[in-house]
């Protein structure tokens, strides 16, 4: 097959198009899924993500309960007075906390996510939508779902502890 033309714009959109419909029938199914290395992969991501974001998060919050006349007016005037009375542990201070509680959570949204996903297509194919709106029902029904499922869990850990 022959490209549709010289332009590189066209040619570009071409190619992802065709790259698009060839990976367009690829679909993960749940029970042919190596969990382990799911799980292990997954929540180690999540997991680096949350060490990553933690700081801003802290930094946010001291950002926000800071009086009309602090000196600590921006992050980097947060961080320097952190260090100063602290040092660097305060930054990662109630961490394992927020760890301990966003692990599980990660496991119960990643194993309802992809349960979830697998029941909401069935329970939508009876009404025959195309295969853009299934998916997007099916992921939004178990997205939600499953967003439900970790905070519950995920929640009264953080604010209890």
């Amino acid at each position: 097959m022959s490209s549709p033309s010289s332009d590189p714009v066209i040619l570009l959109l071409y190619i992802c198009f065709t790259r698009a419909l060839a990976f367009g029938h690829a679909e993960i199914k749940w029970d042919k899924l190596h969990k382990t290395k799911f799980y292990v992969v997954g929540a180690g991501l999540f997991t680096g993500l949350t060490v990553g974001l933690y700081l801003v998060s802290v930094i946010k919050t001291r950002l926000q309960v800071a009086s009309g006349d602090a000196v600590e007016r921006n992050a980097s005037s947060v961080i320097k007075g952190l260090l100063k009375t602290d040092g660097i542990p305060c930054l990662y201070r109630r961490f394992g906390t927020v760890i301990t509680g966003a692990v599980p959570a990660r496991i119960i949204f990643l194993t309802a996510l992809e349960t979830i996903k697998v029941a909401a297509f069935k329970m939508v194919e009876p009404f025959k939508p195309s295969e853009p709106t299934k998916a997007a029902i099916a992921n939004g029904i178990a997205g939600m779902t499953s967003s439900l499922f970790s905070q519950a869990v995920f929640v009264p850990i953080d604010v209890v502890l």
